[in-house]
């Protein structure tokens, strides 16, 4: 279990990987690289328009030490999104960001890549939340849109493996929808039993649900309604019903609740470093940290 998203950049400090970044030339984007550099935690190739980075740089008050600046012939986010690929898939870079351009045109790059390892990429998103006594992990709310009862299947297990990457060894996973009622009419509540009467030891986790998210997340709901399934009230991990209610949950907690996230795309054969154009510096250094941890952690299949 971790508390809070500073014992990740902490575990990551000291160790000098290398980040390839798609469409480096954002001011967020470096800030986040400078803090991420002076830390120890990565060195990066910076793929984008060179002049704009090295304008940035000077704007931040740094210099170009442990970073290679790379203009692809062209300039377009494409390119730089293949040219990032190409330099994890040639063993130049250890983990993969993607810097100012549209995801789609980044993940297009790495669909068709020697980067996919045959499973499915799925989203998951750490929050840090002044009202949850540890991290709270959320998957789907970036990569598929109505995952059906076997991808959601693999959401969980690609989850668990980030989670146990990164030190965990023990995970409540909670199946969310509106109900803890079971009916046919409400598809995620009939997935979320299958779900959680499936064998997890595997991964040291524990499925529950369908459950409300009340009864995910707050022992005193649980009591209350005296809902007592294994893990309630305690999730580690939010397994939600689709894309917009992940998407919708993921911006409340960063809008109206004040949490601090991080983010990654997992499923590849790297983590990819994933969040939002308009996340803060301290989103993505906080998810260059998650990546970071998560690739010294182990092979990613």
């Amino acid at each position: 279990m971790k508390r809070t998203l500073n014992e990740l950049i902490v575990q990551a400090q000291g160790l000098h990987l290398r980040v390839a970044v798609a469409s480096a030339h954002d001011k967020e984007v470096l800030e986040s690289l400078i803090l991420a550099r002076e830390q120890g935690i990565c060195s990066a190739l910076l793929f984008g328009k060179a002049e704009r980075i090295r304008a940035l740089l000077r704007s931040l008050g740094a210099d170009e030490s442990g970073f290679a600046i790379v203009e692809p012939e062209d300039g377009s986010d494409e390119a730089c999104a293949r040219a990032a690929v190409a330099a994890v898939e040639q063993g130049e870079a250890d983990y993969l960001m993607k810097g100012i351009l549209n995801t789609t045109v980044f993940l297009r790059a790495v669909v068709h890549s020697a980067l996919m390892s045959g499973h499915l990429l799925s989203h998951v998103m750490f929050y840090e939340l002044p009202a949850y006594h540890k991290l709270l992990a959320l998957t789907d709310g970036a990569m598929n849109p109505a995952p059906d009862l076997e991808n959601k299947r693999v959401l969980l297990e690609n989850a668990a493996r980030l989670l146990r990457l990164i030190g965990y060894r023990s995970i409540n996973a909670a199946c969310v929808s509106g109900s803890e009622i079971v009916s046919e009419k409400i598809p995620s509540t009939t997935d979320a039993k299958a779900l959680s009467e499936l064998d997890w030891s595997s991964f040291g986790m524990t499925v529950f649900g369908p459950v409300a998210l009340d009864l995910a997340i707050s022992q005193e709901a649980c009591k209350q309604k005296s809902y007592t399934a294994a893990g309630a009230g305690d999730a580690d991990l939010l397994l939600m019903p689709n894309y917009e209610a992940a998407n919708c949950l993921g911006k409340s907690l960063t809008y109206f609740a004040d949490a601090r996230s991080a983010g990654l795309v997992v499923g590849a054969r790297c983590p990819i470093v994933l969040v939002s154009r308009a996340d803060s510096a301290d989103v993505k250094l906080t998810s260059l940290a998650l990546g970071a941890v998560a690739t010294q952690g182990g092979t990613h299949t």
